[in-house]
C-alpha cells in the first residue's frame, strides 16, 4: 500500500513542477531540447554497447528528442512507448514521421505496422518525467507506467532522465519501488548518478 503522505507530496512537486514548466516559452524548451540531444547525440556514440534506444515523442512541456532519432537513425534502432490500458509496450519506428496520434493525444507508435520490442534487448532507455534529482529519483506522471515497465530492463541497461532546465530538483519525494535513472541528460551534458557506479 502506497504511503498516503508520499502520494500527498508527489502530487504536490507534480503541481509545482507542471507550472513552472507552463511558464517556460516554447523557445526557450527549444533551445534546451536542442542542447539535450546535441549531449546526447555525442554520448551516445561514445558507448559502443548501446544499439537500440527506448525514446518518446515529447509533449509540449518536454524535452524534444526528434532530432536524436533524425541524427542517428542509420545507426541505431528507436522504439516509441505505447499505451494499451494500463500496459506500457514499446515498438521499433524507423522514423518519427512514421508516429501517429493516439493515447492522451500523444504521438506513439502503429502495433499493426511497428514490431513490439522485448523490455531486456533494450539498451539505453531515455526517460521522460516531470522532474529529476542529481542522485537519479525521478519524479512520473502519476500513471505508473514507466514504474512498470523499468524493472523489466535487462541490468545493464542505462536510464536516462531526461530533464529541461527547470526540471532538475535537489530533492524530490520518493518511495521504495522508484526505480532510479543512472545517469541525467540535461542542457549542460549528460552526467552519471550514483546509481551508474553499482
Amino acid at each position: 500500500m502506497a504511503n498516503q503522505h508520499s502520494i500527498r507530496e508527489k502530487k504536490e512537486y507534480r503541481e509545482k513542477f507542471q507550472r513552472l514548466l507552463s511558464s517556460t516559452s516554447g523557445e526557450e524548451r527549444g533551445t534546451w531540447s536542442a542542447l539535450i540531444c546535441g549531449h546526447l547525440s555525442r554520448w551516445i556514440s561514445l558507448n559502443n554497447e548501446i544499439r537500440v534506444i527506448a525514446t518518446y515523442a515529447s509533449l509540449d512541456t518536454e524535452a524534444n528528442l526528434s532530432a536524436l532519432h533524425l541524427s542517428l537513425k542509420e545507426e541505431y534502432e528507436f522504439a516509441y512507448p505505447l499505451v494499451s490500458g494500463k500496459e506500457l509496450t514499446f515498438h521499433v519506428v524507423p522514423h518519427p514521421d512514421q508516429l501517429q496520434r493516439g493515447s492522451f493525444n500523444i504521438l506513439e507508435p502503429d502495433y499493426r505496422r511497428h514490431r513490439i520490442l522485448k523490455a531486456d534487448s533494450i539498451d539505453l532507455c531515455l526517460c521522460p518525467g516531470i522532474a529529476f534529482t542529481p542522485d537519479g529519483a525521478r519524479l512520473g506522471r502519476g500513471k505508473a507506467f514507466y514504474d512498470s515497465y523499468l524493472p523489466l530492463l535487462n541490468q545493464e541497461a542505462l536510464r536516462v532522465g531526461i530533464a529541461l532546465e527547470p526540471q532538475i530538483h535537489d530533492y524530490l519525494p520518493t518511495e521504495k519501488h522508484d526505480i532510479l535513472m543512472t545517469h541525467i541528460a540535461s542542457p549542460s551534458g549528460v552526467r552519471p548518478t550514483p546509481e551508474a557506479a553499482d
